[in-house]
């Protein structure tokens, strides 16, 4: 009898054991499944976030292709109008959402309001050429053709996806810096570059090629998943509770969008920061030049879309095998570490392009270690900033960080439409662009490596 009872005893203790909290973050407590739960539904949220540079981003450039823009007008509607907005905005709603205190928490709101807007925008995009061509009629003699119409409605509904796509992804990263243990993040964001590469891959193999005919129907769907996935996700991830920040009131009425210049300043007081801002801006100005102009570029050379979509797929295919390997790296020696390694890849990997580059054969070889190598670096830098910035104000530290880098968008977006299109629409000075960035990138990391971050 007293053997049963002490058998009965030890299985309850054992299923204690196994229900209680094992990992914790914030007020946030963890069991195993828990955790396994909130990773799988931020991966749905990644789902939609992906779909606009795995879909939306190859999609709006192929509806550039069909109204015959120009490079520069490619450069100005992709790049610099909505860098130029979210300038306006990535500040405002970190400063805000780190403040922010309510019983679904300080991100969720914000994401909330957000997708929707965003959907509605790719829904927009979808039906740009049929407003375009109703708009011409309408105008007559007046109309300025067809064309432009449907490029006005175009730079008016990407505009507003893009800043929505910006902020949701802010938001995204400030949501996963809350809500996930630090020693996971690494290869959580490595299961994250999984779902946005299984996405390309999906993209490129099947529907990239149906994008002349069948553009609309894809840009519909686009829309639908980007704002359904990450409502879904707002529904069911947790938030914990925070603390009052110093001057704040939880408890106020109304909300002031005022923002203390104090505070996005007071960013900038640290050194580290600026060396971690300028990493993150030469990173970016690295990768931008040849990623908003590989389509054009391969047109060039006579390589049709289905064998670019072959060609991104297969590389995809790669990153994800490499995925959780490079995210094991940055749980084990640090994000920073590994993605100077992956820079100094990427470094090799441009200047030979830039200099052996003389065919399609090379173009094929070159893209797929780009797409590879970038995509190291992605994985392994996507962490970065949370070893970078403290948790309390992340929001508002990586979106000053987001500010600096969407100023170098705006720059570089500026200069290399125009430069491109004097030279002849010689997109190998990509590739150029992207050696001398990415060794710039490099020494910046290195420095970063050897201080001490932001406390």
């Amino acid at each position: 009898m007293r053997d049963s009872a002490h058998l009965e005893l030890t299985a309850l203790d054992r299923r204690a054991v196994q229900n209680s909290p094992r990992y914790t973050v914030g007020t946030l407590h963890y069991t195993t499944f828990g955790l396994f739960a909130a990773i799988l539904w931020l991966l749905v949220g990644e789902l939609g976030i992906a779909m606009r540079e795995r879909s939306a981003l190859p999609s709006g450039l192929e509806f550039l292709r069909l109204n015959a823009a120009s490079d520069t007008t490619t450069s100005l509607l992709i790049s610099t109008v909505p860098a130029v907005l979210s300038l306006l905005l990535l500040p405002l709603i970190g400063y805000h959402s780190d403040r922010l205190r309510t019983r679904w928490g300080r991100r969720r709101p914000f994401l909330m309001v957000i997708a929707p807007v965003g959907a509605a925008a790719v829904i927009g995009l979808a039906l740009s050429s049929e407003m375009g061509r109703w708009t011409h009629e309408q105008l007559a003699s007046l109309s300025p053709g067809v064309r432009i119409c449907n490029l006005a409605y175009f730079c008016v509904f990407w505009t507003i996806f893009e800043c929505t796509a910006i902020t949701t992804f802010a938001l995204f990263t400030g949501l996963v810096n809350d809500v996930m243990p630090q020693r996971f993040l690494g290869r959580f964001y490595a299961g994250f570059r999984i779902v946005g590469l299984s996405i390309g891959i999906a993209f490129n193999s099947f529907v990239f090629a149906l994008t002349e005919n069948y553009l609309r129907e894809i840009l519909l769907t686009v829309g639908l998943v980007f704002g359904g996935s990450v409502l879904l996700m707002c529904v069911m991830v947790k938030e914990g509770s925070y603390p009052d920040e110093a001057g704040s009131d939880s408890n106020a009425k109304r909300v002031s969008f005022a923002m203390p210049r104090a505070h996005i300043l007071e960013c900038f007081s640290h050194p580290f920061f600026l060396w971690a801002v300028a990493a993150f801006m030469l990173a970016s100005m690295t990768f931008s030049p040849f990623h908003t102009f590989y389509q054009f570029y391969a047109s060039t050379l006579g390589i049709s879309k289905a064998t670019l979509g072959t060609l991104t797929a297969y590389s995809y295919g790669v990153s994800i095998f490499l995925a959780f390997g490079i995210g094991w790296l940055v749980d084990r020696y640090g994000a920073i570490l590994i993605s100077a390694i992956m820079m100094s890849l990427y470094f090799m990997v441009a200047a030979t392009g830039y200099l052996w580059m003389d065919g399609e054969q090379n173009f094929r070889i070159f893209y797929v270690a780009h797409v590879v190598v970038s995509g190291a670096y992605y994985t392994a830098a996507a962490s970065m900033p949370m070893a970078l910035f403290p948790s309390a104000q992340f929001v508002r530290y990586n979106s000053s960080k987001d500010v600096m880098v969407t100023l170098a968008v705006i720059l570089g977006s500026s200069i290399q439409g125009p430069a491109l299109d004097l030279s002849g629409h010689n997109y190998q000075l990509t590739l150029l662009s992207a050696a001398l960035f990415s060794l710039l990138c490099v020494m910046c990391l290195v420095r970063l490596h050897s201080r001490k971050p932001v406390c």
